[in-house]
């Protein structure tokens, strides 16, 4: 039996997370606390995970505010997400605080890089697919296990790029590309695994159990395109955000403010329907070759929204 869809649902309640605990990987960054206020504000619970020992203090403070003005409660933790030994005790932690079950995830952390390929460091390299990639999965995973604990479904939003799909111009960043890539691999990959509520197969390998059935677990991907944010400082001073500017039909890049309403679109468990790719760009050349898919063909999965920027939600081919 799969988990029954809703039918009953107000228009008000098509955003809000009452009754459950989001977690925030990157969550001192720009778009991670951004994002997290959105959730807070929207009646869920907010885990913000960060390598930093502590969030920067008037950022932290303007998060508890908005907690505190909603009704919601804020959290912070301090994680390295590529460390696997690191994760469970946070966990533990964390399980022990919140009021109420983790039901979702918005996986921020990332680093990049810009160098030319035939001079890139291996060490340098290694760095961002173990960070953007690795880091992924970990969180994804810790998730998916408190999930399965807690028998509830959820949604899972990794931020990936639309480098991941397209190569920049102007920016030599194989190993940013590469990671953001293989970042719509797993999702495809765990929406594929954790989607079905049974999560079973008619055929398994000689030996193997047949798997626990659990709830269903949405993992979905956003792409931003080019963000405003400290780390744009030094590409504003070189004159390449204006480059993207040009390249742009909207004439400027685009505001961290402008991805809260697609992840709560997402997070939200009306949504349970939708196994998606979003791609959020204030739109750039780059968004053309996404009306036509791999065939050549017009793609009939595809939808335009209009949220703050231009969304493309493109079903798998």
């Amino acid at each position: 039996m799969t988990h029954p869809a809703p039918t009953e649902l107000s228009t008000k309640a098509l955003f809000r997370l009452d009754g459950r605990t989001i977690v925030i990987s990157g969550g001192a960054g720009s778009v991670g606390s951004t994002v997290g206020k959105a959730v807070l504000e929207s009646g869920g619970d907010a885990i913000f995970i960060e390598i930093a020992p502590q969030p920067e203090a008037s950022r932290w403070n303007n998060i508890e505010a908005t907690a505190t003005a909603n009704g919601t409660k804020a959290w912070y933790h301090r994680l390295n997400v590529t460390d696997a030994d690191a994760i469970p005790p946070v966990f533990d932690t964390i399980r022990s605080q919140i009021r109420y079950p983790l039901r979702g995830l918005v996986a921020c952390t990332g680093i990049s890089g810009v160098c030319d390929a035939t001079s890139y460091p291996i060490d340098a390299f290694r760095k961002i697919i173990d960070v953007n990639i690795a880091g992924a999965f970990l969180t994804t995973q810790a998730i998916g296990r408190e999930m399965h604990r807690a028998t509830v479904p959820g949604s899972i939003v990794l931020i990936a790029s639309m480098s991941g799909w397209i190569s920049n111009r102007c920016i030599n960043g194989a190993a940013y590309n590469a990671s953001k890539s293989a970042v719509h691999q797993l999702a495809r990959s765990l929406a594929a695994e954790w989607g079905h509520p049974q999560n079973t197969f008619d055929y398994y390998p000689a030996g193997q159990p047949k798997r626990k059935v659990h709830p269903p677990i949405r993992v979905n991907t956003i792409s931003p395109g080019h963000i405003e944010t400290p780390l744009t400082a030094e590409a504003q001073e070189t004159g390449l955000v204006d480059d993207w500017v040009k390249q742009n039909m909207l004439g400027r890049i685009s505001q961290v403010e402008e991805y809260s309403a697609p992840v709560l679109f997402l997070l939200e468990s009306s949504r349970r329907w939708w196994s998606l790719r979003l791609v959020v760009e204030t739109p750039s050349q780059a968004l053309a070759p996404w009306l036509v898919n791999r065939r050549g063909c017009y793609d009939q999965g595809s939808l335009i929204l209009a949220l703050y920027s231009f969304v493309q939600t493109r079903l798998p081919v």
